[in-house]
């Protein structure tokens, strides 16, 4: 056990979306008291807000940290114990824009083009050698640190670190929360959760206010156990957080013969057809299926499937920049950042995490990605699944979960293996195994325009593709 606080790099700490939510969490934990916080982010003017920002919350909050930062992440690498990555290449509204509208132009409207369908290929592309790069580094500057991957496309990056570094790599999401808020809206009388009109669960900026009043009040209530692959998990069981009451036939009656038939439509459709209930909420869910892009029935339309807001997600970046320089300034009390969700902000549970971790107390996490340990049993052994577990000083250790049902474990199985192909040849720039991959992808209908997609995708991209060169 470590009695030394830790050391935690944050590569990514300029970003106004993902920098003040974690730099918040971390220092106001009263566990993390002491540790050693590098900040590192390649924009150097958002750079030296974030870390003002942070030498403000360390004062206030009389954390006693010892606040570094620098463009150059190799300075601050050595005797990481943890090092927390949440990086984009490219201007992330920007490309992730143009990977929805070039598939678009040869026929194919994804419903979001982030983890799935061919605009996960290029976000995969475009990360994938930076990620890797970092894990290179920490192989060489502290090799016995925990990468903590937070970038989309999860699995393939997490996956991409796991097979070709030996850094101990652990993928973080929230989405889980998309679940437990689904579930809650459901069963909203039975504790008289208050619920907006029209409420969903969009993963949007503008819905974040709406969507938060339910998620804070549906984890003070529930407990939920899933497993599958990241933003396709499949609950298992769902509980009364208090009374331990099984309420899994209560929310199925609800939901599939009482409820809204127009609240999120596709999970609700998804849960009839298989049997259990998915988390992610349509905005995620979609990303995965094949029957979500067909141009003749437009399913679309019918499942009411919302694009990414890419408009409100700039809104959102601009207000959480103008907040920072605001309380830097003194405009605005850094308390202000003492409560996430006023912000539209999330908690990713990281100080926690950290703590478990390297003082060694033992603390369960309802959501790890990580290397598949006989932990869902008909899924491929060492792929990157998504899981609940615990953190301790053992690691981040995974519990064993029930076998999924034979169609939903076929389904995680073909986009496990269409991420190893994804990866390898995002990894060595293989465009003949790109290809390949795409015509694999359940969205890509025809060869031509597969092939079309990709070239334009690797044209739009070059600057960020060397691989592809």
């Amino acid at each position: 056990m470590n009695t030394k606080p830790p050391k935690i790099v944050v590569i990514g700490a300029g970003s106004a979306i993902f920098g003040l939510g974690a730099l918040s969490t971390i220092i106001q934990h009263p566990a993390m008291r002491g540790a050693q916080l590098a900040l590192c982010d390649i924009n150097a003017e958002g750079l030296a807000v974030i870390r003002q920002l942070a030498e403000s919350m360390n004062r206030a909050w009389h954390a006693e940290m010892t606040i570094s930062a620098s463009t150059e992440r190799r300075e601050l690498l050595p005797e990481a114990d943890f090092v927390l990555v949440s990086i984009q290449v490219g201007q992330r509204e920007a490309v992730w824009e143009s990977d929805w509208r070039i598939p678009l132009r040869h026929g194919l409207r994804q419903p979001y083009a982030e983890n799935g369908g061919p605009g996960s290929f290029a976000h995969t592309a475009r990360n994938l050698p930076l990620i890797l790069a970092i894990a290179r580094d920490m192989e060489a500057l502290c090799p016995d640190a925990y990468y903590l991957n937070l970038v989309n496309p999860l699995i393939r990056l997490t996956t991409a670190v796991h097979r070709h570094s030996k850094i101990k790599v652990v993928g973080l999401c929230h989405q889980l929360l998309w679940g437990y808020t689904m579930a809650a809206a459901v069963l909203a009388e039975r504790w008289g959760i208050a619920v907006p009109e029209g409420f969903h669960v969009h993963t949007d900026a503008d819905n974040m206010p709406a969507f938060l009043s339910v998620a804070q009040e549906a984890v003070k209530r529930l407990e939920i156990k899933a497993g599958g692959i990241n933003h396709f998990s499949w609950v298992y069981e769902i509980r009364d957080k208090h009374t331990g009451e099984d309420l899994y036939p209560e929310l199925r009656e609800r939901w599939l013969k009482q409820y809204r038939r127009d609240f999120e439509p596709l999970s609700r459709a998804i849960f009839e057809i298989y049997g259990l209930m998915p988390t992610a909420g349509d905005s995620h869910l979609c990303e995965y299926l094949a029957w979500v892009s067909d141009p003749v029935a437009q399913p679309w339309k019918k499942y009411e499937l919302k694009l990414q807001s890419w408009e409100g997600n700039r809104r959102r970046r601009a207000y959480r920049g103008k907040l920072a320089r605001d309380i830097v300034a003194g405009r605005v009390d850094v308390d202000s950042l003492r409560d996430l969700s006023r912000h539209g902000m999330l908690d990713e549970g990281i100080p926690e995490m950290v703590a478990a971790a390297h003082y060694d107390r033992e603390t369960p996490h309802p959501q790890l990605n990580i290397p598949n340990r006989g932990y869902i049993t008909n899924l491929p052994a060492d792929a990157i699944v998504e899981v609940p577990g615990a953190v301790s000083g053992a690691g981040f250790l995974g519990d064993a979960c029930p076998p999924l049902p034979a169609p939903i474990a076929e389904l995680c199985r073909r986009e496990l293996a269409l991420s190893e192909l994804y990866v390898e040849a995002a990894l060595t720039g293989d465009r003949e195994l790109a290809l390949q991959a795409l015509l694999l992808d359940p969205m890509v209908r025809d060869i031509d325009a597969g092939r079309a997609m990709l070239e334009e995708l690797l044209a739009a991209n070059a600057q960020w593709l060397p691989q592809f060169g």
